[in-house]
């Protein structure tokens, strides 16, 4: 039991359970059904236990430096091996269930993404370059599930609009550890941008973001279209009166939530 919890918890059990979730609900509003939806839903989380199992491997010496001991490596619930192995194994079953459940085009979309979710972190999550593979694999997500369900492009505002709520959500998300990490000489985007620079720049990201979900919710809904560009301006005030707190931090990451609810269910309208 110990090592099969070390296991749950090392797989960033939040992320991963949120991401599968989102985006096997998004499956289902584009109109995958019954089985298919099944696969679609075990695809997604066999590439999310990968990454977050590489995560922790990868990262079990700083962990162990650091004295992390909520960390399984740490704790020595699991070992940095077994989570390779763990790691591995996921990814290679994700990518033939990619191909299998989605075909060679969209099935290949999937695999993009868990390409750039390793490639973040073994190699670009402490660098300038920390946002691209978030932009890269979640613009990926439409591709990969429009085009495996009927072999349709899906229109091109979605994956903009997952690309914008991505990077958004990457930066909001490093932003409360954005002083830790410059101390421990850690890299990223934010910690390049500095605190001021990375909230504006998210502002500004979710900004685009939303205009283009609204201007694409128009023609379906003007209610939603006028809903969501009212939440934000409401959100983006109260969070510029609030720069730096808490509250605005959970304003960055409410409007990212929205946004990415509003892409989800956007075809249903």
């Amino acid at each position: 039991m110990r090592r099969l919890r070390g296991y749950a918890v090392a797989c960033h059990t939040a992320p991963t359970v949120g991401v599968t979730l989102i985006m096997t609900a998004f499956a289902w509003s584009l109109g995958w059904r019954g089985g298919d939806l099944a696969l679609v839903a075990l695809t997604i989380l066999l590439g999310q236990l990968s990454v977050g199992w590489c995560n922790d491997a990868h990262d079990s010496r700083i962990d162990a430096q650091a004295g992390r001991t909520g960390k399984p490596t740490v704790a020595r619930d699991v070992t940095p091996r077994g989570l390779w192995i763990g790691a591995i194994g996921a990814f290679a079953a994700a990518v033939v269930l990619s191909w299998l459940v989605a075909g060679l085009v969209g099935g290949s979309f999937h695999v993009l993404a868990l390409a750039m979710a390793w490639l973040y972190n073994l190699r670009l999550s402490r660098t300038v370059w920390s946002w691209l593979p978030y932009a890269v694999a979640f613009g990926s997500a439409p591709l990969f599930l429009s085009l495996g369900l009927d072999g349709e492009m899906p229109p091109i505002w979605m994956v903009v609009a997952f690309a914008l709520a991505a990077i958004s959500a990457h930066l909001a998300n490093a932003l409360p550890d954005l002083e830790s990490d410059r101390a421990a000489g850690l890299g990223g985007l934010a910690v390049r941008l500095g605190s001021r620079r990375a909230t504006r720049l998210c502002w500004l990201l979710l900004a685009l973001g939303t205009a283009v979900i609204a201007l694409a919710s128009l023609p379906r809904s003007p209610l939603v279209a006028v809903a969501l560009a009212a939440i934000f301006v409401g959100a983006a005030a109260f969070g510029a009166r609030r720069a730096g707190s808490a509250t605005s931090f959970n304003g960055l990451l409410a409007i990212v939530a929205i946004d990415v609810a509003a892409i989800v269910f956007l075809p249903l309208l």
